[in-house]
């Protein structure tokens, strides 16, 4: 199931506290890309807790690394 790119979600979204959220990311403001899709940074992966993010328990989007592979389908 998609998941929805709104105010809920965005506040339970636990991007912030990934490794692999850089500055560029975090200056830009850029969450929930499990909904909004790939970031205009270009991370590099360090490591990924999308497991661990209860957007992502509730939705059980397929992948992981949002942030560099694009929302979920």
């Amino acid at each position: 199931m998609p998941v929805p790119d709104e105010p809920g979600n965005a506040d339970a979204c636990i991007c912030p506290a990934c490794p692999t959220h850089d500055d560029c990311m975090k200056d830009a403001g850029e969450t929930l890309f499990c909904a909004r899709g790939r970031s205009s940074c270009f991370p590099q992966s360090r490591g990924c807790i999308c497991g661990d993010c209860p957007v992502w328990a509730h939705y059980g989007p397929a992948g992981h690394y949002f942030c560099m592979e694009g929302a979920a389908p």
